[in-house]
């Protein structure tokens, strides 16, 4: 005879499910993993619904559009998602292709995108690397399948897992301008060092163009004994848009020198001392949106 609790009666108190508005600690945010869990995994074996917003979660009134003022205010108080991120050509493009699992292809312009991301969270913050790579999908968008992303507990990895993310649990995970890691197993095994300046007009022009992947990755979600193809966003152009529309309270262009640990497959698409044209950037929400983004089944 035994019993385990792992969430006592007072995390629910009458019974009610947590939703995101109660989240004061880092365990509510562990019991509303396995509520996005449940809700998606009904999504994906529902065959009528091909979008899911904001994870199926009751959703608040729409925030306010901030002022001008209002996000000057935030950026000096130091809010905001921020993190470095770079664009290049792929080593090895053998090993590229090994990557684009049916029925994803080979875009026309093979590329590998790097982005570390400090959300800045409140009340509970969250860090994640994201290697991806850029593929065509078969409703003839080029998305970011997403490769590896090291985060920082195990409710975020199981929830990445479920969905085709990749995801490990790093021992340590730091965000700094000059110097981002994680570090796994007590030894690094994701490094970016940032370098200011270096790059001319024309690459600061395609920096900007290029964005990030917020809104346009792709990812292959368990159903059953097969998988679901699913694009967190609605793509390339609303991704874009989105990204322009950000209030940039630091963006620096500069060098980024990256490393993988070479245990990692994908370090094969890096060359050798890799450095290449990035940002340091931090982004506030503008506000006047939903509450939640969509995804959607790709086909």
């Amino acid at each position: 005879m035994g019993k385990i609790v792992t969430y006592p009666p007072e995390r629910h108190p009458g019974g009610k499910q947590l939703a995101p508005a109660d989240i004061k600690d880092e365990t509510d945010r562990e019991i509303l993993a396995r509520v996005l869990l449940e809700n998606v995994r009904r999504w994906i074996a529902d065959p009528d619904r091909d979008v899911i917003y904001g994870m199926d979660l009751p959703q608040a009134d729409p925030a306010p559009e901030l002022t001008e003022e209002q996000l000057a205010g935030l950026a000096k108080q130091g809010k905001g998602t921020m993190g470095h991120t770079t664009i290049f050509e792929p080593y090895d493009l053998e090993l590229y292709e090994s990557f684009c699992y049916p029925p994803l292809r080979m875009p026309a312009k093979p590329q590998v995108m790097i982005s570390y991301w400090d959300m800045n969270n409140e009340p509970v913050n969250f860090i994640e690397g994201r290697f991806m790579i850029k593929v065509l999908c078969p409703d003839g968008l080029e998305s970011w399948l997403v490769l590896l992303i090291p985060v920082p507990n195990f409710y975020t990895a199981l929830e990445g897992n479920c969905w085709g993310w990749p995801k490990y649990v790093a021992d340590e995970m730091t965000v700094e301008k000059d110097h981002s890691e994680v570090v796994y197993e007590g030894k690094p095994s994701w490094t970016m060092d940032f370098t200011p300046g270096g790059v001319d007009e024309a690459t600061i022009a395609q920096l900007k163009e290029n964005g990030t992947e917020g809104g346009n990755t792709v990812s292959f979600h368990i159903n059953g004994g097969g998988m679901t193809l699913i694009r967190q966003g609605q793509g390339p152009e609303q991704a874009r848009e989105s990204y322009l529309g950000s209030y940039f309270a630091e963006w620096e262009p500069g060098m980024i020198k990256t490393w993988i640990r070479p245990e990692d497959p994908v370090s094969g698409l890096l060359p050798p001392d890799c450095v290449t044209p990035g940002v340091w950037q931090r982004t506030i929400r503008r506000g006047g949106g939903g509450g939640g983004g969509g995804m959607y089944k790709v086909k």
